[in-house]
C-alpha cells in the first residue's frame, strides 16, 4: 500500500506557544499527532516525549513480527502484532512521561493526547488516548474512527448522557486519559481493511473545538489532498478565533498492484 502524507502544525490566535507535535514516516507507515498539556512549557515536553518514544519502539520492532507476546504487557490476540506493538509503544511513553514528570518540579501533572495510524500491508492499525482524532474519509463521506476520552463521552457510554447532550456538555473538555498523568491509562486500539483511494485525517482538538465533521469534509473535498487543503483549514480556524493549537496529518493511500507477499511500497 502506497503512503502520501502531508502535516502542518499552528499555535493558533490564543497561544503563545505550540504544545502540539507530530510524526510522518511515510515509509515505515506511522502517522502520530500528539497535544500536550501543563503549565510552563510542560504540555511540549510531555508531547515531544511521548512522540520520540512511541516513534523509537515502533521503529524498533516493526519489521520483526516474529517477537513473541512475552514483549508486551497485555497482547491482545483479536488484533495483529502491529496493532499490539502500537500499543505497547503507547504504554511504554506513558511511563516514560511518567517518570520525567516525577522528576522536575515544573513538569509535574504534564501529559499528551495521541491519535495514530500504522499502515502494514492492507492493513491500518489506529491508536488512540484522549481527544485527538483520527478520521477514515471514503467514497465522500467521513467519519470518526477514534474514540474521545472525555467525562461527556464515558457518560453516553454508561447510557447516562445521550449523544446530543454530550455536545453541548462542558463534560467534553474534560479527559478520562491522558499519557503522562497516571501509571493506567486506557488506550483505544483498533484495525481497518485499507481501500485505495481511502485518506486520514489526523488532528488535535485545535480543529474539531471549531469545527464540525462535515464542514472538515467540506474543506477536505475542495481541492487535490495535499499541503493546500490543509492551509485552507487552518485558515479558517484561525478565522473562527483559533482557541488553540491546531496539528493536520493528511494521508491518501493507493496502490498500483495486486497484494503480494511481498513488502508493499511506500512514498
Amino acid at each position: 500500500m502506497r503512503v502520501q502524507s502531508w502535516a502542518i502544525s499552528d499555535v493558533g490566535r490564543q497561544r503563545v506557544a505550540n504544545e502540539d507535535c507530530h510524526y510522518v514516516d511515510t515509509e515505515l507507515g506511522l502517522l502520530l499527532v500528539l497535544d500536550g498539556m501543563g503549565g510552563h512549557r510542560a504540555g511540549e515536553v510531555a508531547s515531544k516525549l511521548a512522540m520520540e518514544t512511541i516513534s523509537a519502539f515502533y521503529t524498533a520492532h516493526a519489521v520483526n513480527s516474529r517477537l513473541g507476546p512475552e514483549m508486551f504487557d497485555d497482547y491482545d490476540h483479536r488484533f495483529t502484532y502491529h496493532t499490539n506493538l502500537l500499543r505497547q509503544a503507547v504504554f511504554i511513553a506513558n511511563r516514560v512521561v511518567v517518570e520525567k514528570s516525577m522528576s522536575e518540579e515544573g513538569l509535574v501533572g504534564m501529559g499528551s493526547t495521541l491519535t495514530g495510524l500504522a499502515v502494514h500491508e492492507f492493513t491500518a492499525s489506529l491508536i488512540n488516548v484522549g481527544d485527538s482524532r483520527t478520521y477514515l474519509i471514503r467514497n465522500g463521506t467521513i467519519e470518526q474512527i477514534s474514540k474521545d476520552h472525555t467525562l461527556a463521552e464515558d457518560q453516553v457510554e454508561r447510557g447516562m448522557m445521550s449523544r446530543e447532550e454530550a455536545r453541548d456538555s462542558q463534560l467534553k473538555h474534560i479527559l478520562s486519559s491522558v499519557i503522562g498523568v497516571d501509571s493506567r491509562i486506557r488506550v483505544h486500539m483498533d484495525e481497518l481493511v485499507l481501500s485505495p483511494g481511502d485518506m486520514f485525517l489526523l488532528c488535535s482538538d485545535g480543529l474539531t473545538a471549531v469545527m464540525n465533521d462535515e464542514e472538515t469534509l467540506t474543506f477536505i473535498m475542495s481541492g487535490p489532498p495535499g499541503p493546500g487543503v490543509l492551509g485552507r483549514l487552518i485558515e479558517e480556524v484561525n478565522e473562527r478565533g483559533g482557541p488553540d493549537n491546531t496539528t493536520l496529518v493528511l494521508t491518501v493511500l493507493g496502490n498500483d498492484r495486486e497484494p503480494t507477499d511481498e513488502t508493499s511500497e511506500s512514498e
